[in-house]
């Protein structure tokens, strides 16, 4: 008799533990992340996944949200991930463990590797925080695989700086004229100075009949950086060259230098425009 009743305890047991292992993902614990889904869906806080293949997901779900969980979003946050269609179930949750802004993240699958993508810029750059997650179909989990900074702004930058050193200038306006968000990157007078010496240093190692390409180059990029493409000719005082910001970036006596030298490349090939930068070269000299 006491065999037979720890046998039928035994089997109860066994049942209730089977039954708690087999609990399907939208168990007791995730169903608070399922209802804030449903009545945050239209929000900000939530990322549906981009182009996840539904052959990926278990049947019933033809797609998947990320919901933010939480509002201190500067070191991440945990996100539940929800699945959606015929069915809706909560898969549990993952981190994303660096800066999330909501209004500039999204999330996609990248076929080459089969990798979940979630990526969020930071306000005002092209800063990319992201991380990758494979999804688990025998688990039905997101795992966190790689996590890693992008900045395409940057990118181009430094794209620039290494066209100039070549003396490519109009290449590296261009460069400067695809970024977003230019002004969180360089200074507008320094990068013009920077164009400026670099377009002055091609002229001079080029053919007199070629180098004014250099000098139209240069222009070219002013009107891209800051839509002001005679700055360097436009001071009518010493004391107003040295409280411009070019001052900071550029000696009186070498722009002066740089305009005495265009000048001579504009009357070789006979331009008449020469006396304007000798004479703005004079007012940089303090011989008004």
């Amino acid at each position: 008799m006491i065999c037979s009743f720890r046998l039928r305890a035994s089997v109860f047991l066994a049942a209730i533990v089977s039954l708690f292992f087999s609990q399907p993902a939208c168990s007791d614990d995730f169903a608070a992340y399922i209802d804030e889904w449903e009545e945050r869906s239209d929000g900000p806080v939530l990322f549906s996944v981009l182009g996840i293949p539904y052959e990926m997901l278990p049947d019933g779900i033809d797609n998947l949200d990320l919901l933010i969980l939480g509002d201190h979003l500067i070191d991440g946050s945990e996100l539940a991930v929800i699945g959606y269609g015929r069915d809706t179930l909560c898969f549990g949750t993952v981190s994303f463990d660096m800066f999330l802004n909501p209004a500039k993240a999204f999330a996609s699958f990248r076929s080459e590797d089969s990798l979940i993508i979630l990526s969020s810029e930071y306000p005002c750059r092209t800063t990319t925080c992201n991380m990758s997650y494979a999804w688990d179909r025998d688990e039905q989990i997101l795992i966190p695989v790689e996590s890693w900074i992008s900045d395409w702004s940057a990118d181009l930058l430094a794209s620039a700086d290494s066209l100039l050193e070549i003396g490519e200038i109009r290449q590296a306006a261009d460069s400067i004229r695809i970024m977003f968000y230019g002004w969180s990157y360089y200074d507008a007078s320094e990068l013009s100075c920077r164009f400026l010496r670099a377009a002055h240093s091609a002229s001079m190692d080029a053919p007199k009949e070629e180098a004014l390409g250099y000098y139209d180059d240069a222009v070219y990029a002013f009107d891209i950086i800051q839509y002001d493409d005679t700055w360097f000719i436009s001071f009518d005082s010493q004391e107003a060259f040295l409280r411009s910001d070019y001052a900071e970036y550029i000696e009186a006596d070498e722009l002066a230098g740089i305009l005495r030298d265009y000048a001579g490349i504009f009357r070789y090939n006979g331009f008449a425009v020469e006396a304007v930068f000798d004479n703005t070269a004079n007012i940089l000299e303090g011989k008004e």
